[in-house]
């Protein structure tokens, strides 16, 4: 099985994405405060989205496998 990377950048800002803080739309992915500020300029609750975002990669990138969940094993084990 491959290893999961990240879920790209945002087009606007090009800062990582994190789970469900991102939308895809005609073949781009923006994170949702860029989205929010490109269609509703206006919006009081940007700087909260924002916040959320931030959070949710810093909790998703500490979560993630490191390279040393990966080493090679001792050799084939017996089955018995």
């Amino acid at each position: 099985m491959s290893r999961f990377h990240g879920y790209r950048l945002c087009a606007t800002c090009g800062s990582a994405n994190a789970n469900g803080h991102f939308l895809d739309l005609n073949g781009e992915r923006f994170c949702l405060p860029c989205y929010v500020l490109k269609v509703n300029p206006e919006h009081p609750s940007t700087d909260e989205m924002t916040a959320a975002k931030e959070l949710a990669l810093a909790t998703w990138k500490c979560t993630k496998w490191s390279q040393a969940d990966y080493k090679l094993p001792n050799g084939p084990h017996s089955v018995s």
